[in-house]
């Protein structure tokens, strides 16, 4: 009989987040009971409307599917209220998502992708506790800075085990004995060979896919477009801010998100992979998770200047302001780099070999949790 991971992370198949990438390996070892997003901020009237669809989707309940692989044994969706800052609405919270774990067993892990999940660890006294750190919570926009600080200090005082996603986030939690645990790749979906998406337009193509956030600089891309009116700009992604200025450029194509098994299709034609972030704290601790499905796919790619980009040598270009951004946009473009030499920097960093590392950790304990139960039946 497997031990249970329970998994409190963003909604499940929302976007290909690196905690549902490292899970869905994981399911060969442990029963997966996923829990959507409990949030990092508390709702706000701009939140209503996803605030409504998810109550719809908890009044007709979960539809039964038949579990294939990778896929959790359960998700639920929390009857919560996100960020409780009450210590009376916090019990709350416990007691309504007690109700809906009832009939899941015992819990043996939890992993906890979001700080405020500390909140919810009372509930399970005996469960080793996984604190799988992707981001600078602190540094994210729009959540209470203060509030989310406490709480991932306390999950890091309470997790068994710490993995951070970047070397500044385990310099941040070294005190807790963070291990880096830097992102994966499914190798084989980017570097295969796919047919071209139907919707790229013709000319070199400097593209990009992603959310289209408050942590793109959308007046870098505005500049480049302007100084190279050559290109074709592409854009895939959910758009939350992008600016109609942009938009309406005839050389920028947004072609609207796609589902990430189709992504290969895109990127594999793009000439040039864009990480156009803002500059700040959130970017300088992160670990872009498309850095390595790029690479896979054998396209360079032009960066702004965050430490983890910095590692791979071969057709990684990194900027340090807007002139140079473009500037090493162009280069990239007038002497384009040999694919299989910048493949070849991501082979063997799969997700597969990512949550070995993680469960070799809990292999020990793992073990004789087997052993208990296989007694216990």
């Amino acid at each position: 009989m497997k031990p249970t991971l329970l998994v409190f992370g963003e909604d499940w198949g929302r976007h290909p987040s690196s905690s549902q990438h490292l899970v869905a390996q994981m399911a060969k070892t442990f029963r997966i009971i996923w829990v959507n997003s409990i949030g990092l901020r508390s709702p706000g009237m701009d939140d209503m409307g996803r605030l409504i669809s998810k109550g719809v989707a908890l009044s007709r309940g979960a539809p039964k599917k038949a579990i294939r692989a990778g896929q959790p044994d359960r998700v639920i969706a929390p009857k919560v209220w996100p960020m409780a800052q009450s210590e009376f609405v916090r019990r709350i919270n416990r007691t309504m998502l007690a109700s809906q774990l009832k009939d899941c067993g015992p819990i043996d892990y939890i992993w906890c992708a979001l700080p405020s999940a500390v909140d919810y660890l009372p509930m399970f006294p005996d469960a080793k506790v996984i604190y799988y750190c992707g981001d600078d919570f602190e540094s994210l926009a729009g959540v209470d800075h203060q509030l989310v600080a406490d709480q991932e200090q306390r999950l890091a005082s309470r997790a068994d085990y710490l993995f951070c996603a970047s070397r500044a986030l385990v310099e941040k939690h070294k005190h807790h004995g963070a291990q880096y645990l830097p992102h994966g790749v499914d190798y084989r979906r980017f570097a295969q060979h796919r047919e071209r998406a139907q919707d790229l337009p013709d000319g070199p193509i400097v593209g990009f896919y992603g959310s289209l956030s408050q942590w793109i600089d959308y007046s870098l891309l505005e500049s480049m477009v302007d100084l190279l009116p050559e290109i074709q700009l592409v854009l895939i992604g959910e758009n939350h801010c992008c600016p109609d200025s942009l938009l309406n450029k005839d050389n920028v194509h947004w072609l609207g998100p796609k589902p990430h098994h189709q992504l290969a299709q895109y990127s594999q034609y793009f000439d040039v992979a864009l990480l156009p972030f803002v500059r700040n704290g959130q970017i300088a601790a992160c670990n872009p998770l498309k850095l390595r499905e790029y690479l896979a796919a054998g396209v360079p790619v032009v960066s702004v200047d965050c430490p983890e980009v910095e590692e791979f040598a071969v057709g990684v270009a990194v900027a340090t302001s807007d002139e140079e951004y473009i500037a090493k946009v162009l280069m990239c473009l007038l002497n384009p780099k040999d694919k299989p030499a910048i493949r070849t920097q991501v082979v063997g960093q799969s997700w597969q070999a990512r949550a070995e590392a993680i469960v070799s950790q809990l292999q020990p304990e793992k073990n004789q949790l087997c052993n208990l139960q296989n007694k216990a039946s």
